[in-house]
């Protein structure tokens, strides 16, 4: 399952819920692996990167797939 955020600078999250138990399985951490801005602020700069569970709770808020833009829905294909 596929979850939205938005961080406190204004860029948004997108996890993936099934990838936590590869996490802690393999490098015995409490992420997911999510889709962020590389670059704050800068949409097309998206990559990959494991997120904490810790740092979407401090950090982010979550939100429903039709708060998210679409350009930025697009940029991580989803």
């Amino acid at each position: 399952m596929i979850l939205f955020f938005q961080e406190r600078n204004g860029d948004f999250l997108a996890i993936d819920t099934t990838s936590r138990s590869y996490y802690l399985a393999t490098l015995g951490r409490d992420e997911y692996e999510g889709r962020a801005t590389a670059i704050a602020g800068v949409v097309g700069s998206v990559c990959t990167t494991g997120i904490s569970r810790a740092y979407l709770q401090a950090q982010c808020r979550r939100l429903p797939r039709a708060a998210v833009p679409a350009d930025w829905r697009e940029a991580i294909e989803l």
